[in-house]
């Protein structure tokens, strides 16, 4: 992935980000980044404010409320790549960047 040309599928996207390897920086100050919630890999948006939460429940977005904070994930089932379609549709990715493996 050449970080000057953030041009990716959503299914690329999907696996680089299930691999837990990348962050991907959306429009609107958006970030998508794996993240381990209770044992379980997730994806999860952050970033997001009020006006957008509406709009990404929709698209299929799940929230859940830890530490007394909503967070907003991305399913990583079969249906995850259709969703994270829809969101890079709205917000398209502005910039790929490595994570530093942990």
């Amino acid at each position: 992935i050449s970080a000057d040309t953030p041009t990716l599928s959503p299914d690329t996207a999907f696996a680089a980000l299930m691999e837990g390897r990348t962050l991907l920086d959306l429009a609107e100050g958006l970030q998508l980044r794996r993240v381990r919630v209770m044992g379980a890999c997730r994806i999860e948006l952050s970033g997001f404010n009020d006006t957008m939460r509406d709009r990404l429940r929709a698209y299929g977005l799940f929230g859940e409320i830890i530490s007394w904070k909503l967070r907003m994930f991305v399913p990583t089932d079969e249906s995850g790549v259709g969703i994270l379609t829809k969101v890079l549709e709205t917000y398209p990715v502005a910039r790929v960047s490595e994570r530093e493996a942990a």
